[in-house]
Formats: structure tokens, C-alpha cells, sequence
């Protein structure tokens, strides 16, 4: 659970303005997965030619989420400063880049295996705007998500084309065994 204590804690540590957008979204549920798991970008990078992964978000709390950014730059080697890791799985981060502001971060893509920075959009809103699913059923490393909705209406609709049939076959052996 997201607290403003937490909030304070992470803007007084880091000496920045969070962007509201991302409270926001940490007020519905403090980091997690999200619903989409992409993201578009314009650079070369090691999980597609068009986008980047981005299925979760780190949340805010004392020792954990976006608090873990000194010990991730240092594991990983991040040279990069004035940044909070929002997300990421060690060999990608996406994160809140603070250089020459405290209050409007550039959100940024940080490859640890080549050490390339590229920036991914002006704002955390416009990285809000331009997330989507991305579809690749050939990759089995990538979870995909599964539409539980859209399986449980067609089970249903077998269910009930499989419950008319068998009406319609009972209707049609008694009309023929009156016959009998």
C-alpha cells in the first residue's frame, strides 16, 4: 500500500518532485504488473526492433522498489546519475531522469550490457500515453497474458451450442420413437 509517508520519504531522499501521474498510478496498486508490457521506441535494442519491455513498475516503500535505485546502479554498473529505476529486469531499466530538474523527468531506457542511455519519452504521462501490448506468440521466454474474459465467453458459448444440440437430438429420437 502506497503511503505518504513513503512518498516523502522517496522525494526527500532522492531531492526531486515524483511525477503525479505516477503516484497516481502506485495509488491503485504500489508497483506490479501492469496491463500493457510495451512500450514504442526509435533505437536498437536486445528485445525488439520496435519497442521495449516494460511490464511492471516499481512501487515505493522504505528499503524496496524505487528506493533499491543506488544498490541497482551500483549491481549493474549504472554510471548514469540523477535517475530513480521505475522498472526493469537488471539487463534493461526504464527510469525517471532528473538531470537539470527536480520536478519534469525525462523517462529513459538504461541498457546495462552496452551501457546505452536513449531517452524513451519527455514524461512519465506521455510514457503513460504510448504503453500498448505487445503480441509475439513465437517467443516462449515472453509470459503472455492470457484474456480470461474472452475464454470463459467462448467455453460459454460451446456450452451452450453443445446444450441446444443435445436438445436437438433428444426432440428429434422422441418425435422418432413415437413413430415406433
Amino acid at each position: 500500500m502506497l503511503t505518504k509517508a513513503n512518498i516523502e520519504l522517496a522525494e526527500a531522499t532522492f531531492g526531486v518532485k515524483l511525477p503525479a501521474s505516477y503516484v497516481k498510478v502506485l495509488e491503485e496498486r504500489n508497483g506490479g504488473y501492469l496491463k500493457t508490457d510495451a512500450v514504442p521506441v526509435n533505437f536498437a535494442n536486445d528485445w525488439a526492433e520496435d519497442h521495449i519491455h516494460l511490464d511492471e513498475l516499481y512501487g515505493i516503500g522504505p528499503d524496496e522498489g524505487i528506493m533499491e535505485t543506488e544498490y541497482l546502479r551500483n549491481e549493474w554498473g549504472i554510471t548514469k546519475g540523477d535517475i530513480i529505476i521505475i522498472g526493469g529486469d537488471g539487463h534493461a531499466f526504464v527510469a525517471l531522469d532528473y538531470e537539470g530538474t527536480t520536478t519534469d523527468p525525462k523517462v529513459i531506457h538504461i541498457d546495462t550490457d552496452s551501457s546505452k542511455v536513449n531517452v524513451i519519452c519527455d514524461s512519465f504521462d506521455a510514457l503513460l500515453r504510448i504503453m500498448y501490448v505487445a503480441e509475439d506468440p513465437d517467443d516462449d521466454e515472453m509470459p503472455h497474458r492470457i484474456d480470461w474474459k474472452k475464454k470463459l465467453k467462448n467455453v460459454a458459448t460451446i456450452v451452450i451450442l453443445l446444450a441446444v444440440c443435445g436438445a436437438i437430438i433428444y426432440k428429434g429420437y422422441m418425435y422418432i420413437s413415437d413413430w415406433l
